[in-house]
């Protein structure tokens, strides 16, 4: 018969040895005094205490005000069952031996989020009073969640990777739509752009190169890459995490940096990459199948203001001898923009989000919501009629993160309207493959009920739950 603990009891301070006869001291009456923490539930051998459902709870409230979401389900309840979802999909990461891929790239995060949670407690004793433990607790807890977090995440990422959406599905799951369902697709863009950036001169990629080079030496004589890519890497989607990417697809990585992780070893640091995005460093953490983390320190040349304004002045003088004429754009486009992923297109930009998801090129579409624009080129597009071009702007690369100079021309506004098939195909394919991966991964989590010991606490067993955790 397993054995359910009820009670966890955390003291503070030395060991707990006292008999009934013992009186308590000033001094221990100083120390703090913690109540003890429910165990509200057990998923495998992980628990999830009253505490956990608190902050959980918390989050949902928080995310409901955020996004302006509106439910009739309490949030605890959500919350707890979110806990037990995320608890089922680990513990099934664990038992494929996913948790391999989780070595490192942890300690920033956590370290933030204590940071974050004892400034809005306001200091430590105040957050340890309120979640019942001491700080070092308190720690190994958020760790073991982002842990939890994060193979729950590659766990699902792995129950829905290979469902994809056809013609005919999109199809169907449009017909199944009640007609008064259907939600009016807001206003959409249709642009075009040149795109600039000063030429990296060979004396600016051996600064670069040299740079990296004095990093990859000091890595090797002892120091930590992540530490140094927080101080000095310029990709902003990994340098705050001391340059750790992952765990993902490895497929979603440029070809060179592919090439250079599988000819490393684990702890191991590459030679200088160069791809489109800059001057890389590497070090491999784990990679397992298609499946990789690592941590990198990406370096980019940079230009004086002479450089850019030449740039700048280049692209006003375009903008004004284009005017409205779409073929002197299109051929603006074709002898001046740098950008290879539109300057083949007569310059159009499209939006591959889907494309992306599905490796299917087929799916991008040219269509911006006006709520899917950076404000860095709504703006300028916003001041334009059907025809117009802009005035030159600095902008941020999505894709490679440098700043860029362009121009932009508002090929067409789309009005708001009722979604239709022929009109918003890509949108529509977006929502019937999220409703096919949540009905795969509904059937994997009744199955995975069944399989896994799964107990509920009986004061929490009249919550309402969308799955059998009760297994009635």
């Amino acid at each position: 018969m397993r054995f359910i603990p009820k009670i966890l009891t955390v003291f503070c301070g030395a060991a707990f040895a006292c008999g009934a006869a013992c009186a308590a001291t000033d001094e221990d009456r100083e120390q703090p005094q913690y109540i003890a923490d429910e165990v509200a539930a057990i998923v495998g051998n992980r628990h999830i205490l009253l505490s956990d459902i608190e902050r959980a709870t918390e989050d949902v409230v928080r995310m409901r005000h955020e996004n302006g979401t509106l439910s009739n389900r309490p949030a605890r309840y959500e919350a707890f069952e979110t806990l037990l979802l995320q608890k089922m999909l680990a513990e099934q990461a664990r038992a494929d031996s996913l948790d391999k891929e989780l070595r490192g790239g942890t300690d920033t995060q956590i370290e933030e989020q204590l940071q974050r949670m004892i400034a809005e407690a306001g200091s430590v004793k105040a957050l340890e009073r309120k979640l019942r433990k001491e700080i070092y607790a308190i720690r190994d807890d958020l760790k073991r969640e982002l842990e939890d977090v994060q193979l729950a995440n590659i766990m699902q990422t792995n129950v829905v990777s290979k469902v994809g959406v056809t013609y005919r599905d999109v199809a169907d799951f449009f017909a199944q739509l009640p007609t008064d369902s259907l939600e009016m697709v807001p206003e959409q863009y249709v642009y075009a752009q040149i795109v600039r950036f000063p030429p990296e001169t060979e004396e600016r990629k051996f600064e670069v190169r040299q740079k990296l080079l004095e990093y990859r030496q000091r890595i090797l004589e002892g120091e930590n890459l992540g530490a140094l890519a927080r101080l000095y890497s310029m990709d902003p989607g990994t340098a705050r995490s001391g340059g750790s990417w992952g765990p993902g697809n490895i497929n979603q990585l440029v070809y060179p940096i592919v090439e250079a992780l599988e000819t490393l070893k684990p702890g191991t640091v590459s030679e200088i990459i160069e791809t489109e995005y800059g001057y890389h460093i590497v070090e491999l953490i784990s990679l397992r199948g298609e499946l990789v983390q690592f941590r990198q320190i990406l370096l980019k040349p940079t230009f004086t203001v002479e450089e850019t304004e030449r740039e700048m002045r280049l692209l006003d003088s375009l903008a004004r001898e284009i005017g409205t004429d779409k073929e002197a754009f299109d051929e603006a486009v074709e002898r001046y923009s740098m950008d290879k992923e539109t300057n083949r297109n007569a310059g159009v930009v499209f939006n591959g989000a889907l494309a992306k998801q599905q490796y299917n090129a087929k799916l991008a579409s040219p269509k911006f919501m006006k709520d899917a624009l950076l404000p860095q080129d709504y703006i300028p597009l916003s001041r334009l009629k059907e025809g117009e071009v802009s005035a030159p702007y600095a902008a941020v690369d999505l894709g490679t993160g440098s700043t860029v100079y362009k121009i932009v021309r508002l090929n067409q506004v789309i009005p708001s309207h009722h979604a239709s098939l022929e009109e918003d195909y890509e949108i529509i394919a977006d929502f019937a493959l999220q409703n096919k991966q949540n009905i795969e991964l509904d059937k994997w989590v009744r199955e995975a009920i069944k399989k896994m010991y799964v107990w509920i606490a009986p004061e929490y067993r009249d919550y309402e739950f969308e799955h059998n955790w009760l297994k009635k």
